[in-house]
């Protein structure tokens, strides 16, 4: 091949077939994300044991929660920022760092303020992973496989919610609940490491920025040996949207509202809120709540992971259905969740009954959040998609912050749980609402799809 060659990188991306770099980077992000889930739900899986411990009222941990998910929602602008400027891989070391440094500290918390800080600066890291390794993912595999690979991604995420119940109902009786800071702050400065050294950068990242000739021409070589591409070749990228006219933080936000995105932003945004709303409150209170209700701690701590088991079939299912059918195949999912919340504080349930029903719940409550974190993603060009899937993850934290916080006021008020289920099943139907308008605009859009614009390496946004 010519060392004037043009290669459009797009094209390779969409015609590969199966190759082992975007395995690695597919599984790795997978392990991340698991780390990132287990740290997420720590503070949950610990908080019975540490009122018992320290004896304080379960109502003050609505404020160690909040703060948690404050620092999840600092955490997504910045290091989504940081990851449309410096490039997804180092951005994704930095905010595992980030999040296991802190949670291996939160070991020697003595007093709640500490555990209020701790649990903030965790979240700085663990918000500012889950766009960046949706925008590394989303830049390697074809637009057909997107909804399914970013949902394989987030079974991590839940597979290590899942794993900290585990840990919660066996170890924590045993070794207290430090040992579950000790396990979500070593692994993930391990995983840091590992990533460092063996996690590619974004090739759309690097045409669009136009840096590393010789680092794209081996990753397209790795995707598509057959084209002998060369540092020397001219490498392009197809955009659907308009790369942002500025690189600052101001421009780069602008930028989300340009054109058909004024549109789109708003209602992934009010999505979001809203699903993360119901998410958050019951991933905090659900264990708290289910002791209340005279379930064993062991039992509570079982149902938050079925919660999360019940949550990666259904992103599973949800990110087919968005390959296959689009954003309105995933409307149903959170109306569905709306009934099955209520029941939590209505019905009766047995043992047994309680396990299947938090499956169930998780099923649709988290499988329609995963599935907004599926189509996120897509609706942005690469040299913006960090930023953008960043401030929508970041917007979604005024509903992780409000759920938990509102749901602590309202436990000191001795509302009944009942009630609180019943209030946490309305933000599914507002989401159901946004959804639906998403699906509508994206099938207009398609309909009147202008030709994509290219981004050429020698000329990087």
């Amino acid at each position: 091949m010519s060392a004037t060659a043009v290669i459009d990188v797009s094209d390779v991306i969409e015609r590969q077939r199966r190759n082992g770099l975007v395995l690695k980077v597919m599984i790795l992000s997978t392990v991340m994300m698991c780390l990132d889930g287990y740290d997420l739900h720590a503070m949950a899986f610990a908080a019975p044991a540490i009122v018992r411990s320290w004896g304080i009222d379960k109502a003050t941990l609505g404020v160690v929660f909040s703060a948690g998910v404050f620092g999840i929602l600092v955490g997504g602008l910045i290091f989504g920022y940081l990851g449309d400027r410096i490039g997804r891989r180092l951005a994704i070391v930095a905010a595992t760092i980030t999040f296991g440094g802190f949670s291996l500290l939160t070991v020697w918390a003595g007093d709640l303020n500490m555990l209020i800080a701790l649990r903030f600066l965790a979240g700085i890291g663990i918000g500012g992973l889950a766009p960046l390794c949706f925008s590394l993912n989303l830049e390697y595999v074809p637009s057909r496989y997107r909804g399914t690979v970013v949902a394989i991604i987030m079974l991590g995420y839940v597979a290590g919610g899942s794993a900290g119940g585990l840990i919660a109902a066996w170890l924590v009786p045993h070794l207290g609940w430090p040992i579950v800071f000790w396990i979500g702050g070593v692994l993930p400065l391990i995983a840091a490491i590992v990533s460092f050294f063996t996690l590619p950068e974004s090739i759309k990242f690097l045409v669009v920025q136009g840096r590393q000739p010789d680092e794209v021409a081996r990753i397209v070589n790795s995707i598509e040996p057959g084209l002998d591409a060369k540092p020397t070749s001219r490498f392009v990228v197809q955009e659907e949207e308009p790369s942002p006219a500025g690189s600052g933080p101001f421009a780069r936000v602008t930028a989300l509202f340009d054109g058909k995105l004024a549109i789109v932003t708003p209602l992934l945004w009010v999505a979001y809120i809203a699903s993360s709303m119901t998410m958050f409150f019951l991933n905090s209170w659900t264990p708290i709540l289910a002791e209340a209700s005279g379930y064993s701690p062991a039992q509570a701590a079982f149902g938050l992971s079925m919660f999360s088991l019940g949550g990666s079939v259904g992103a599973l299912l949800a990110g087919w259905a968005l390959d296959r059918f689009g954003v309105l195949a995933i409307a149903a999912v959170p109306m569905i969740a709306c009934p099955l919340v209520a029941s939590l504080g209505f019905a009766g349930f047995s043992d047994a009954g309680f396990l299947t029903a938090m499956m169930c719940v998780g099923f649709f409550v988290v499988g329609g959040h995963q599935g907004l974190n599926s189509a996120v993603g897509q609706f942005y060009p690469s040299a913006n998609r960090a930023t953008a899937v960043g401030w929508a993850l970041s917007v979604a934290k005024i509903g992780s912050i409000g759920g938990p916080l509102i749901a602590g006021l309202l436990i000191a008020r001795h509302l009944p749980a009942s009630n609180l289920f019943l209030l946490a099943a309305l933000p599914p139907l507002v989401m159901a609402s946004c959804v639906i308008a998403l699906g509508l605009s994206q099938r207009r859009r398609t309909v009147t799809a202008a030709e994509p614009d290219k981004v050429d390496q020698a000329a990087p946004a």
